[in-house]
């Protein structure tokens, strides 16, 4: 018999990757878990010689993974 887990609908993290969701967006950021600077999100954006150049946002004082 399988046991699923379950956490509180309001936090929710993900190990090794950083996830915090673009201001007044749906993107959330794919860079690995505690980097410095900006945040990107890999999957999103114009191509590019066949490859998604991503999108950017700054980092805002405060921000906690699950927010």
């Amino acid at each position: 018999m399988s046991q699923q887990r379950t956490t509180a609908e309001r936090h929710v993290e993900i190990p090794g990757i950083c996830f915090i969701r673009q201001p007044e967006g749906v993107r959330r950021c794919t860079l690995s878990a505690g980097h410095h600077g900006g945040h990107r999100h890999f999957y999103s954006g114009e191509l590019r010689n066949g490859f998604r150049i991503g999108t950017t946002w700054p980092r805002r004082p405060g921000e906690k993974q699950a927010d």
